[in-house]
């Protein structure tokens, strides 16, 4: 199973793992990958499975999506890709890291207002 992880940014080190759900991300406390970076869109973009892979669509991205240097719409990802949202960067793998706490079984363990706690005010 592929996954996220964040490898520059105030979470180095955050994990998600993906599956066949789409998943949103973005700064708003609702996303299931959220990112808390003021540059970050509060509904910046989607990860959606690809055929045997996954994309990344953007959403209402006010700083868009640069994979591996390219800004794009949407992206088919390759192991290994990195993806700059805000001043955060998340590389995608195509394998799992099974030793790794996954931040999306902590999002939907977490109550609402822990989530709304970690995020920054503005749009």
């Amino acid at each position: 199973m592929a996954c996220l992880i964040v490898t520059k940014g105030q979470e180095v080190g955050k994990y998600f793992q993906l599956g066949n759900r789409t998943l949103a991300g973005g700064r708003d406390p609702s996303r299931e990958i959220q990112i808390v970076d003021p540059t970050v869109s509060r509904k910046h973009f989607l990860i959606r499975k690809d055929g045997d892979g996954h994309a990344i669509v953007e959403m209402r991205a006010k700083n868009g999506i640069v994979v591996n240097g390219e800004t794009y719409s949407e992206k088919k990802l390759a192991d290994g890709d990195e993806i700059q949202v805000g001043e955060t960067t998340l590389t995608y793998y195509d394998d799992d890291q099974p030793d790794r706490t996954n931040a999306l079984e902590q999002f939907r363990a977490a109550g609402r207002e822990y989530r709304e706690d970690r995020t920054l005010s503005g749009g």
